[in-house]
């Protein structure tokens, strides 16, 4: 061996103690943030398929007898998975069972639930036009006023919107007013 080749791996040996835990450190740190990772993206995907489970055993529980189990599992699509886009269908599952048993309180809390916590523009418009039509039947038309005012980009649901706004003014008593928005 050379000098210049000692010289060479005595200043690789220097410069190994030097750096060489740092790039132990980062080397770990790489793999560490690649498998966290791809086990945050595995627990995403169970959770969504958990959540579509659960969706499609409340839909089949609730077009048969089984309502309280659809109840149930609608509970646990909104308590569990919050996030999840299943969480808002669940909630107008549960505001539909609500106004069937009369209990439009209850149908108020889910449709606002619904309204408060869906991305979806479909969605929205949906719990919007329920939660309209729920406060006019308990006769809380300044609530209902207000939610129908800000209802904007209403796109295919512009309608809908007009023959609530009819809906509204009849029930009141405004027949002019009523007339106008179903014209």
């Amino acid at each position: 061996m050379s000098a210049s080749e000692k010289e060479q791996i005595e200043a690789l040996g220097k410069w190994w103690k030097e750096n060489g835990s740092s790039i132990i450190t980062g080397l770990l740190l790489g793999v560490s943030i690649l498998l966290g990772g791809k086990a945050w993206m595995n627990y995403q995907d169970t959770q969504s398929q958990n959540a579509s489970n659960i969706y499609a055993q409340m839909m089949a529980e609730s077009q048969t007898a089984a309502l309280d189990k659809a109840r149930t599992h609608a509970n646990e699509l909104i308590t569990n998975y919050t996030g999840s886009s299943y969480a808002p269908l669940a909630a107008l599952l549960l505001a539909r069972l609500a106004v069937q048993d009369g209990e439009l309180a209850a149908a108020q809390g889910q449709l606002q639930w619904a309204l408060d916590h869906t991305t979806s523009p479909q969605l929205t418009n949906t719990a919007r036009l329920r939660l309209i039509r729920v406060q006019v039947a308990q006769q809380q038309y300044t609530q209902a006023e207000q939610l129908l005012a800000s209802a904007t980009d209403t796109g295919a649901y512009a309608y809908l919107y007009t023959e609530l706004e009819g809906d509204l003014a009849a029930a009141q008593n405004k027949t002019q007013q009523a007339a106008a928005a179903y014209k």
